[in-house]
């Protein structure tokens, strides 16, 4: 059997999957994953929203993972690896291409810090000498960007390490944790990315695929810390023969540029990217459509850039861009609402130890018994907690609250309607735009599979029926794929995503 290995770096957990490939048909065979536990955050810097990791504890938990997946199925042919992840943080390199200083995730808040002795903020800064423009309430965004600007991201960070005058002395490059973990796994000096990874830097001209050195320029950064931008699906290396003796695989194994993993998640779940709309609901969620081109688009006479409104512009794998809500609602609304009723238990009833996956469980259950029943009188809410992309400084609220209906099951149920209708917003904003009309609707990620009354949710905002793929772990087996096509085994990446068995 040959097989591509497709990890999936991520925040929670890393994943490494098996994917068989041939020319007719892939399949996945296998993941196994770990938990990423590779954390440093001190406690007053978690209160201060830093968050901040050991970068090579995370290489070592991939090389571990993908041993243990080797090794339970015996996979003896393997003859790509695609890599994907966390698309934004930062990782510094010295010259010899090692890591200095910690890992700055994507979660860090530090770019919100007001500069001293001053009423702004860090990306209020970025955003006045950058010429950033703002659409509505929407968050402000460089022109050809594609991206609003937003803390976390790499170049903001970078932007703060140098205004801090925090930057150490002899770094050479800057790079995010999956394109560390490629720049590992084959031993390179300098760094290697995709156009899709280096969009989450937030200096990207998207258009183009390309950095935008004079925007990079006019914010102060230095330009020779960026990794070259290669083509997606190119093979940068091969396996070093000592990381492959501890995987159990041949050394020189092609690997990949990395690609970001909203794009991976795309191709391991869609086949039919131009009459599909993706909704992904993990930690966030997505609503994401495809378009090959930018000509269905408006451009905005003043600059030239492309109206894409609140919704992010992405590139996608080889070609065509992402039109795509991001971090409007997701699991970690159901968070909120799980955490207070976990936080009720303790304070009211003074329970103190609350199983928390049951909470959920129940809430779930809740809130199907009461879409299932017609006659309920149901409460409804907004589920912005931390308000949006479009509009930031809305706040949740539960409305129209009756003796009768104000119960666990009614607060859930709204909760839920209130994400799935602003996941169909952002479908319906992209066909407004120009994008046009798709007739399916395909849903992943565990917030999705694990919540019956949230895909039920979303069946009553989309008008019509969702389908859920058999193939768990979607960005992995996307990495996987990218990996594949490098190699040959298929001639572009729609290819080796319609040979998938879903």
């Amino acid at each position: 059997m040959r097989a591509a290995l497709g990890i999936d770096l991520g925040s929670t957990s890393v994943t490494v999957v098996a994917v068989r490939v041939d020319d007719r048909s892939s399949e996945l065979v296998g993941a196994h994953s770990l938990p990423n536990d590779a954390e440093t955050t001190l406690s007053p810097d978690r209160l201060i929203g830093r968050s901040e990791w050991d970068i090579e504890t995370m290489v070592a938990l991939v090389v571990e993972t993908a041993r243990g997946l080797c090794e339970k199925f015996d996979l003896n042919d393997v003859v790509s690896i695609g890599i994907t992840g966390q698309q934004q943080g930062c990782q510094l390199l010295d010259a010899n291409g090692d890591s200095v200083g910690p890992f700055i995730s994507w979660q860090d808040q530090r770019c919100k810090d007001r500069i001293p002795e001053s009423e702004r903020n860090f990306l209020d800064v970025m955003a006045e000498m950058g010429h950033a423009t703002r659409r509505g309430e929407g968050l402000p965004a460089f022109p050809h960007a594609g991206c609003p600007i937003v803390t976390g991201y790499t170049a903001p960070t970078l932007f703060w390490l140098a205004s801090m005058d925090m930057m150490p002395g002899g770094v050479s490059a800057a790079i995010t944790a999956p394109e560390f973990l490629a720049h590992r796994l084959i031993g390179s000096k300098r760094p290697f990315t995709d156009a899709t990874d280096a969009a989450g830097w937030g200096v990207l001209d998207v258009p183009n695929r390309r950095w935008n050195g004079d925007l990079i320029d006019a914010l102060g950064i230095d330009q020779t810390l960026f990794p070259e931008i290669v083509d997606s699906c190119t093979t940068i290396g091969g396996l070093s023969d000592e990381v492959a003796e501890v995987i159990g695989i041949k050394g020189g194994t092609p690997v990949s540029v990395p690609s970001g993993d909203h794009q991976c998640a795309f191709v391991g779940a869609v086949s039919d990217a131009d009459d599909t709309v993706a909704v992904n609901v993990g930690t966030g969620g997505q609503a994401t459509v495809y378009v090959d081109n930018l000509s269905c688009l408006s451009r905005d006479e003043s600059d030239g850039s492309i109206d894409h409104g609140w919704l992010e512009l992405r590139p996608h794998i080889e070609e065509g861009y992402l039109l795509a809500g991001v971090g409007v609602v997701g699991g970690r609304t159901f968070r909120t609402l799980k955490d207070f009723f976990v936080r009720s238990a303790k304070n009211v009833l003074e329970i103190e130890n609350v199983d928390e996956d049951r909470v959920y469980e129940r809430l779930a259950d809740l809130a199907g018994d009461a879409l299932s029943d017609e006659t309920a009188d149901v409460m409804t809410a907004s589920a912005l907690f931390t308000g949006s992309r479009e509009h930031p400084d809305a706040r949740g609220e539960f409305s129209g609250i009756t003796p009768g209906n104000f119960t666990p099951g009614s607060m859930a149920l709204a909760a839920f309607r209130s994400m799935a209708s602003e996941l169909a917003a952002s479908y319906r904003s992209a066909v407004k735009l120009g994008a046009g009309p798709r007739s399916k609707v395909v849903g992943s990620g565990n917030g999705l599979r694990l919540n019956a009354t949230l895909r039920r949710c979303l069946e009553e905002s989309f008008g019509g029926p969702i389908s859920i793929g058999s193939v768990t772990e979607e960005a992995a087996v996307g990495a996987a794929l990218t990996g594949a096509v490098a190699v040959g085994v298929y001639p572009d990446i729609n290819s080796a995503s319609r040979a998938l068995v879903r």
